[in-house]
């Protein structure tokens, strides 16, 4: 930093300013500065930035920086009491992730007495919080109206079209793909998605993109028209989709609902019908398929944000960014493997039938978790 300093002809402390990129400093001081560090390949240890910040800012050590855990759904407990477990587990992910890098996450509602966006912005840029985690948004929801250069901020979502903030989600689209590849591997050729209408708009297509691009690059496999209902109980036409496209095995979010349904009308699962869930609530599940791990995503999201706010990365981005989690298996007690190598698909005690009527005992995919990075949008 000396060498750095003398080189740029300003003080060591201008030098650590402008490398955490505080907007106390000019933005083309902080420009040179920041090129000339490159340069010579200079980079900052990140634990004494972290301390020599506090010590700056006149901070006791032990103060606990805050984070806002905002809910943007209609109650204030929802996104605590959602029915969706992989929702409630961003949320404890979230918690505990804070805690461990020593923020304090404190929880908002963004509906709380009637207020508006603007001044639900003001009232957490009073308290001197700098760091925003948005909860998903319920269903036909924008995203709200914050100041959004007041705050780094993340939100747990599929990209926005309207905004450019930072979001953190399941990799939907890597989730159905693999769903159908393995229904292929063992023997299923025609496979059926079942989904929500509200998922289609939620999601942007990414579920069933993913499920009809595997089904048109594996060989042998037809590609059936996916189907939408505006509720899992609409036995009627689940019953109607089944009897015009065959379906011998249905990938589904709502496995959990469609199972007493399907048995219902008589079909043995997975005797005669293959179930493969796309959104396992825990790793050795009754329903075998995929784990979205909610409380990784909550964790990821924290880590991102918490990155943001030691760089200074205020407001929206000018490009979007997006970190998309992919999917874990769920657990085989029986093959000894850890809940993030293995993948069985059918029910968890029994053997899985194939149309060719050759029985094959439950199988398994070793899977390794991966994280992907995309970046969207102009």
């Amino acid at each position: 930093m000396v060498q750095l300093a003398a080189r740029a002809g300003v003080t060591q402390a201008t030098v650590s300013l402008c490398l955490s990129n505080h907007p106390r400093i000019s933005t083309a001081t902080r420009e040179r500065v920041q090129a000339l560090a490159r340069e010579l390949g200079y980079r900052p240890h990140p634990y004494l930035s972290s301390l020599m910040r506090a010590r700056r800012e006149g901070k006791p050590l032990k103060d606990q920086p805050v984070l806002a855990l905002v809910c943007a759904y209609q109650t204030a407990d929802r996104w605590r009491t959602h029915p969706a477990t992989t929702i409630r587990q961003m949320r404890e992910g979230a918690l505990e992730c804070a805690a461990a890098r020593g923020y304090k996450a404190q929880e908002f509602w963004l509906h709380r007495d009637g207020m508006r966006s603007d001044r639900f912005s003001t009232m957490l840029h009073a308290r001197g919080i700098h760091g925003l985690l948005l909860s998903p948004l319920p269903d036909d929801t924008a995203p709200p109206v914050l100041a959004w250069d007041l705050f780094s901020a993340v939100s747990l979502s599929t990209p926005f079209r309207s905004i450019n903030v930072t979001t953190v989600s399941n990799d939907h689209y890597f989730s159905s793909m693999r769903a159908v590849e393995e229904c292929h591997r063992h023997g299923y050729r025609r496979p059926g998605l079942i989904l929500l209408k509200s998922h289609r708009a939620r999601f942007f297509g990414r579920w069933e993109a993913g499920f009809a691009t595997a089904a048109a690059m594996l060989p042998d496999t037809a590609t059936l028209a996916p189907l939408w209902v505006d509720d899992w109980s609409d036995e009627a036409a689940i019953r109607r989709w089944r009897k015009r496209e065959r379906p011998d095995a249905i990938v589904s979010p709502g496995a959990d609902v469609l199972l007493p349904l399907l048995q219902r009308t008589g079909s043995r699962v997975p005797r005669d019908l293959g179930v493969v869930h796309l959104a396992c609530p825990s790793p050795g599940h009754a329903i075998s398929g995929v784990h979205q791990n909610g409380r990784l995503i909550g964790a990821s999201a924290v880590e991102l944000l918490i990155s943001m706010i030691e760089r200074h990365e205020r407001g929206l981005p000018t490009q979007a960014k997006a970190l998309m989690i992919e999917v874990s298996g769920t657990k085989d007690r029986r093959c000894g493997q850890s809940p993030e190598q293995v993948v069985r698909f059918g029910r968890a005690s029994r053997r899985l039938a194939v149309r060719s009527r050759r029985h094959k005992p439950p199988f398994h995919i070793r899977v390794v978790p991966r994280v992907t990075v995309g970046v969207g949008r102009d």
